[in-house]
């Protein structure tokens, strides 16, 4: 495969902006399989996004994602939204509109990857996991299948009582001596990107739960959802149980499934194969 370390400026985030391509080639090397012959039409591409703390580097440093997908004419996309979960924040940038809109354009502009909904795909682990399930229902003519892993189905679930009362990000800075550096930290993030809880319970666009029943009403073709989630997993299991039994109620098809296993790359890194064996290539 190729690899393509790509930096251009974004109009929708105001700056410079630096994605990793992985691109299918014919002659690999050395103990690797191509991946078929040559041809001109755009490619099929998975849009691969990261979870907290990492960013668009990780994939590509903690599993065998080239690898797996060496014999396959495939393209994978990796960007960085930071802690911006996936969301066009409250007080901050435009990551949904960044990751979900622009850098498909851009790549295939610059790459020759495809616009066709059959052959765009997205998937994450944790935080991506969440942006991957939220951008995928939010925009169902644009992705065929959604790969959420271990994905952070509740964004309010790690937030302590006393932070889920505050009522405004002023309200949360009054309070900062009151909390330990790391809940104040989580809060500001939190806040940052959505508002206050108060304002997150009811938000269409970045409640997963809302914007799973949103997605349900609307009417149109769903991607197809596949959820993996470890059973020793303490972050995500009980949210991504939850999850799932969301989407039942609503009649929302979902390939879900849990496996031995912790928030780890180790689960994640076995995980992203079965995503990318249904992929219809």
């Amino acid at each position: 495969m190729a690899f393509v370390d790509f930096k251009y400026f974004s109009p929708v985030m105001g700056m410079q902006m630096n994605i990793g391509i992985i691109l299918p080639e014919v002659m690999q090397g050395i103990g690797v399989e191509g991946a078929g012959k040559e041809e001109n039409a755009p490619i099929p591409t998975l849009y691969l996004l990261h979870g907290t703390s990492d960013d668009q580097t990780i994939w590509h440093r903690r599993t065998s994602i080239e690898r797996y997908v060496s014999d396959k004419r495939l393209a994978v996309v990796m960007m960085t939204t930071h802690l911006g979960a996936y969301t066009n924040q409250k007080y901050g940038f435009r990551y949904f509109d960044y990751v979900a809109k622009e850098v498909p354009e851009i790549c295939a502009r610059y790459f020759n990857l495809s616009r066709k909904r059959e052959e765009k795909f997205i998937a994450g682990l944790s935080m991506g996991g969440y942006g991957a399930l939220k951008i995928g229902l939010a925009l169902p003519d644009e992705f065929s299948v959604v790969g959420g892993l271990s994905a952070g189905c509740d964004r309010l679930g790690h937030l302590s009582e006393a932070v889920r009362k505050i009522k405004s990000i002023e309200e949360l800075r009054e309070k900062k001596d009151t909390l330990d550096a790391r809940t104040y930290s989580g809060a500001m993030n939190f806040f940052l990107n959505f508002g206050s809880p108060a304002e997150f319970e009811k938000n269409e666009d970045d409640n997963l739960f809302l914007v799973a029943e949103k997605a349900k009403k609307s009417g149109k073709t769903l991607p197809k959802l596949i959820i993996r989630c470890g059973t020793e997993d303490k972050l995500a299991i009980e949210p991504n149980r939850r999850f799932k039994k969301h989407l039942d109620a609503l009649g929302i098809e979902n390939d879900y499934a849990e496996f031995p296993g912790i928030h780890s790359w180790e689960f994640w890194d076995t995980h992203i194969q079965y995503v990318l064996s249904q992929l219809e290539l």
